[in-house]
């Protein structure tokens, strides 16, 4: 599941395919303070140390686990700074999501380019309120990026909009969505029929530690 995770994660980032080798997928990223992200295959602590020794600088490292607290731990005890907020790996099959329709002044715009679909849903305005994208990967539908204006918010656009990309992606023959949430957006996810399967904890060399020392939602923006 991570892997599939990964490849659609990568396509919506417009990146490269990540390279496989001693235990996890390596995806170059270029960013200020995360030039690249190791996403391990295992939560093995023997492969997490190997890992963590491979972590430095401006490297990220994401382990996806059933024990966040332990790897967090783990991580740290190696020398690197795991970020306080964990993440959630969550899937749903996608004949079961919800396909709650917009508010009458609200107006859903949909469009395809490649494997990618975006929904945008605009107000009276024309001012985009809620949006999302997924990356249509063989039969998964992997969802980034959902966002909702904060003064659009609590009006269910949010559900609207995951709800138009599950359709979209049916269309196109998926069966399975998958994401990474925040730990504001799983109860979200959860509300619309969302599974958690796994935390996803990641940590950075010490050399990144100015990055992490300011605003988490700042270094995590784009995840």
């Amino acid at each position: 599941m991570l892997r599939r995770w990964v490849e659609g994660w990568r396509l919506c980032r417009g990146l490269e395919p990540a390279i496989e080798h001693d235990g996890a997928l390596d995806v170059v990223l270029r960013l200020p303070g995360r030039e690249r992200e190791l996403f391990a295959l295992t939560d093995d602590p023997l492969m997490v140390d190997k890992l963590a020794t491979r972590t430095a600088g401006d490297a990220w490292l994401t382990v996806t686990t059933q024990d966040g607290n332990g790897v967090a731990r783990r991580l740290k005890q190696a020398g690197l700074q795991p970020f306080e907020e964990q993440k959630v790996l969550m899937s749903i099959e996608l004949a079961n999501h919800p396909q709650p329709v917009a508010p009458a002044s609200y107006k859903v715009e949909v469009e395809t380019r490649g494997p990618l679909e975006y929904v945008r849903i605009k107000a009276a305005d024309g001012e985009v309120a809620a949006r999302g994208m997924a990356a249509i990967v063989g039969r998964d539908a992997v969802m980034h990026d959902i966002q909702t204006d904060r003064a659009h918010r609590r009006r269910g656009l949010g559900s609207v909009v995951m709800g138009a990309l599950s359709r979209r992606a049916i269309e196109r023959g998926a069966v399975t969505g998958l994401l990474m949430a925040t730990t504001e957006g799983e109860f979200l996810y959860r509300k619309l029929g969302w599974t958690s399967e796994a935390t996803m904890v990641t940590a950075v060399g010490s050399g990144s530690a100015g990055a992490v020392s300011g605003d988490l939602g700042a270094v995590l923006a784009g995840r």
